[in-house]
Protein backbone atom coordinates (compact mmCIF):
# COMPACT_ATOMS: atom_id res chain seq x y z
CA UNK A 1 0.00 0.00 0.00
CA UNK A 2 1.37 3.42 -0.92
CA UNK A 3 2.05 6.15 1.61
CA UNK A 4 0.65 9.64 0.83
CA UNK A 5 2.78 12.78 1.41
CA UNK A 6 2.11 16.49 0.93
CA UNK A 7 5.38 17.83 -0.50
CA UNK A 8 5.02 21.25 -2.24
CA UNK A 9 8.68 21.62 -3.35
CA UNK A 10 10.17 23.19 -6.49
CA UNK A 11 11.42 20.70 -9.09
CA UNK A 12 13.59 20.38 -12.15
CA UNK A 13 11.38 18.71 -14.77
CA UNK A 14 12.20 17.46 -18.24
CA UNK A 15 9.15 17.90 -20.48
CA UNK A 16 8.12 17.68 -24.11
CA UNK A 17 5.94 20.35 -25.66
CA UNK A 18 3.46 19.75 -28.47
CA UNK A 19 2.76 22.14 -31.36
CA UNK A 20 0.15 24.01 -29.26
CA UNK A 21 2.67 24.52 -26.42
CA UNK A 22 1.15 21.98 -24.01
CA UNK A 23 3.68 20.35 -21.69
CA UNK A 24 4.07 16.63 -21.11
CA UNK A 25 6.52 15.82 -18.28
CA UNK A 26 8.85 12.88 -18.99
CA UNK A 27 11.26 12.93 -15.99
CA UNK A 28 12.12 14.95 -12.88
CA UNK A 29 14.72 15.06 -10.13
CA UNK A 30 13.55 14.73 -6.52
CA UNK A 31 15.60 13.79 -3.46
CA UNK A 32 18.73 13.48 -5.63
CA UNK A 33 17.11 10.83 -7.86
CA UNK A 34 15.87 11.09 -11.40
CA UNK A 35 12.32 9.74 -11.64
CA UNK A 36 11.36 8.62 -15.14
CA UNK A 37 7.66 8.94 -15.87
CA UNK A 38 6.18 5.78 -17.35
CA UNK A 39 2.48 6.71 -17.24
CA UNK A 40 0.40 9.87 -17.09
CA UNK A 41 -3.12 9.96 -15.73
CA UNK A 42 -5.35 12.96 -15.20
CA UNK A 43 -4.39 16.47 -16.24
CA UNK A 44 -6.29 19.57 -15.07
CA UNK A 45 -5.95 23.30 -14.39
CA UNK A 46 -6.66 24.88 -11.02
CA UNK A 47 -5.90 28.05 -9.10
CA UNK A 48 -2.94 27.82 -6.72
CA UNK A 49 -2.69 29.54 -3.33
CA UNK A 50 -1.33 32.64 -5.10
CA UNK A 51 -4.42 32.72 -7.40
CA UNK A 52 -2.14 31.97 -10.34
CA UNK A 53 -3.37 29.08 -12.50
CA UNK A 54 -1.44 25.81 -12.45
CA UNK A 55 -1.58 22.88 -14.85
CA UNK A 56 -1.58 19.73 -12.73
CA UNK A 57 -0.36 16.32 -13.88
CA UNK A 58 -0.89 12.99 -12.14
CA UNK A 59 2.06 10.80 -13.18
CA UNK A 60 3.58 7.45 -12.27
CA UNK A 61 7.31 6.73 -12.07
CA UNK A 62 8.99 3.52 -13.19
CA UNK A 63 9.09 2.14 -9.61
CA UNK A 64 5.31 2.56 -9.15
CA UNK A 65 5.37 5.78 -7.11
CA UNK A 66 2.67 8.30 -8.09
CA UNK A 67 3.18 12.08 -8.09
CA UNK A 68 1.16 15.22 -8.64
CA UNK A 69 3.31 17.70 -10.56
CA UNK A 70 2.24 21.32 -11.05
CA UNK A 71 3.37 23.77 -13.69
CA UNK A 72 2.74 27.36 -12.63
CA UNK A 73 1.46 28.90 -15.86
CA UNK A 74 2.60 32.49 -15.17
CA UNK A 75 6.17 31.66 -14.10
CA UNK A 76 6.58 28.28 -15.87
CA UNK A 77 8.04 26.88 -12.63
CA UNK A 78 7.39 23.26 -11.70
CA UNK A 79 6.49 22.01 -8.22
CA UNK A 80 5.96 18.58 -6.71
CA UNK A 81 2.66 18.98 -4.88
CA UNK A 82 1.92 15.45 -3.57
CA UNK A 83 3.49 12.02 -3.66
CA UNK A 84 2.14 8.51 -3.12
CA UNK A 85 5.22 6.43 -2.35
CA UNK A 86 5.63 2.67 -2.32
CA UNK A 87 6.91 1.43 1.08
CA UNK A 88 10.39 0.51 -0.23
CA UNK A 89 10.99 4.06 -1.66
CA UNK A 90 9.65 6.17 1.22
Amino acid sequence: MSQWQFVDEPLMVQARFDTQGRAQPVAFVWRNRTRYITDQGREWVEEADSDAPCRCFLVQAANGDTFELRLELETLCWRLHRAWLQPQSA
